[in-house]
């Protein structure tokens, strides 16, 4: 154990992550030996030190057994059980007390140990009366160095002729077969003047990895190294710079997940939620609440505005409503999902909501034509990620369960002044669409590499690999849909695109490692 532990130690150093099915992989996989090539004196120390806790290990287990046989010891077992006890309680305090407090160097402490995962009781002292829980979600952590380097150079900029405004319109689990002139008339008549990306796939398969893969350019895999340090996407830490007025228009609030200091740490009177007890009812006031700002708008500073939609997400909607697509639910009743379910009637309740967002869609759309403002704006609708509905047929539905093409995959549409119209039929990601909007906006040189996991969208080169997830369960995909998964737990696995498990697939270790190597670049040395 202590072998392992130690073993474990230069792993995490290296990669960032515990021993888990990767590592395995590399060190059992064929050409292992041309990755991991050590000194003499390395395999010496690791003899030594080997010896040396086999020694440690035999000269404990005689102590114990020598005290054991010589030694009364009353109320032993009880009582090491109490002190154990008594430490546990005190290491999940400690961690109850730095999460409530926002002090970095408690929380990040626990990332060392493997798959330790301690609690936190921030809900619960909110109902207390100890913490205020919507002040905790905005407040940045203390005592905070960071752990990323991001970017890993110094931006430069040359400053463009005419500054472009840029409008995202964010539908939330926007599944692809609903991008249709049926369900969605207004965004495809748009599209139609616009460049589509059909084969676009998301950072993840939920809505914290999608809108951080979004705005940060790489991927939620580094989620808490940038909450731990207040880190700001450049992104928007470049807007502001180019001084641009930066608003958001949320459904659903921006506290938790905590986006409005994640994202938007600096921006200033943002708007972090919306009133409205349905989601149909917040969509319909952001919609207002933008085309009121558009209205407004006087042309003196250029703009950024990010909409975000959640009606698919809820998929609820008033019975007025739920006419464009028959048969369908009244509501989604999730007792009834099973394997063999039929999806139909779900699927058009998704639908209506779909084309209710389409409709709102429409309306910002219009308001943005009708103040000749597609000139001179970027104009970017997408979703955060896929939504799926049993396509797969292995009793799969919704989101945050697995990495497949319904899951991950959400349509993308791209508009900007003077853009060519049609298809680009090769894939591109979330990592995408910053370095894009930081090159063609915002006038940034640097390459994409240097920010972003990411190209521009207007590269065709191969994107395989694609990392999607978070820092405990991602996956890659590669270009031919393979998904090659790392579970929380920390094993690996192989499915096609359609989730079936491929059986002694081939990984290359060195290839592996060059992958991994790449996924953890913007980690401080």
């Amino acid at each position: 154990m202590f072998i392992v532990a130690v073993a474990n130690s230069y792993v995490y150093s290296i990669y960032h992550f515990h021993i888990n099915g990767l590592v395995w992989e590399m060190l059992t996989g064929p050409g292992a030996s041309e990755i991991f090539i050590f000194d003499t004196w390395v395999y010496l120390k690791a003899a030594a030190l080997s010896s040396l806790f086999f020694l440690l290990s035999f000269f404990l287990s005689y102590l114990s057994r020598l005290l054991n046989s010589r030694i009364v010891f009353h109320h032993f077992y009880r009582n090491s059980l109490l002190i154990l006890s008594g430490f546990v309680l005190l290491s999940q305090g400690i961690h109850i007390y730095g999460g409530a407090t926002m002090k970095s160097s408690i929380v990040e402490s626990t990332d060392v140990l493997p798959y330790y995962f301690p609690l936190r009781a921030n809900k619960l002292l909110a109902k207390l009366g100890i913490v205020d829980i919507n002040k905790l979600n905005q407040i940045r952590f203390q005592n905070s160095g960071t752990a990323v380097a991001y970017p890993l150079r110094p931006l430069k900029a040359v400053k463009p002729s005419r500054p472009l405004n840029v409008v995202i319109l964010c539908i939330d689990s926007w599944n692809p077969r609903t991008l249709t002139k049926a369900c969605t008339p207004n965004i495809c008549a748009f599209a139609d003047s616009a460049e589509q990306y059909p084969h676009h796939i998301s950072s993840s398969n939920a809505t914290r990895g999608g809108i951080f893969g979004m705005f940060t350019g790489i991927s939620a895999y580094y989620w808490k190294s940038f909450e731990y340090g207040n880190v700001q996407p450049v992104l928007i830490s470049q807007l502001l710079k180019a001084g641009y007025k930066v608003q958001a228009y949320p459904s659903a609030t921006l506290e938790y997940p905590p986006f409005a200091k994640m994202l938007f740490r600096d921006v200033k009177g943002l708007n972090i939620s919306t009133p409205g007890k349905t989601a149909y009812e917040r969509d319909t006031r952001i919609t207002r609440n933008f085309m009121a700002d558009i209205d407004r708008y006087d042309g003196r500073q250029p703009f950024f505005s990010f909409v975000f939609y959640d009606l698919a997400h809820a998929i609820e909607l008033p019975k007025s409503k739920q006419y464009r697509f028959r048969p369908s639910w009244e509501y989604c009743d999730y007792m009834k999902l099973d394997n063999d379910t039929d999806p139909t009637p779900f699927f058009n309740l998704y639908r209506n909501c779909v084309a209710e967002a389409d409709s709102l869609v429409g309306l910002a759309l219009r308001k943005l034509k009708a103040k000749n403002l597609l000139r001179n704006t970027v104009v970017i609708i997408t979703g955060d990620h896929g939504q799926e509905f049993n396509e797969n047929h292995n009793n799969y539905w919704g989101h945050s369960s697995n990495y497949s093409q319904y899951q991950t995959a959400t349509p993308f549409i791209y508009y900007y002044p003077g853009c060519k119209p049609g298809k680009r039929n090769y894939r591109t990601t979330h990592y995408d669409i910053s370095p894009t909007i930081l090159r063609q906006v915002l006038g940034v040189t640097n390459p994409p590499s240097d920010y972003s996991m990411g190209k521009y969208l207007h590269d065709p080169s191969p994107r395989d690999w694609h990392l999607v997830g978070s820092d405990l369960y991602y996956a890659f995909i590669r270009s031919d849909g393979t998904i090659v998964e790392k579970q929380g737990a920390g094993n690996l696995k192989v499915m096609d695109k359609r989730m079936r498990p491929i059986p002694n697939y081939p990984l290359n270790p060195r290839q592996l490692h060059e992958v991994i190597t790449r996924m953890n670049r913007f980690f401080r040395k």
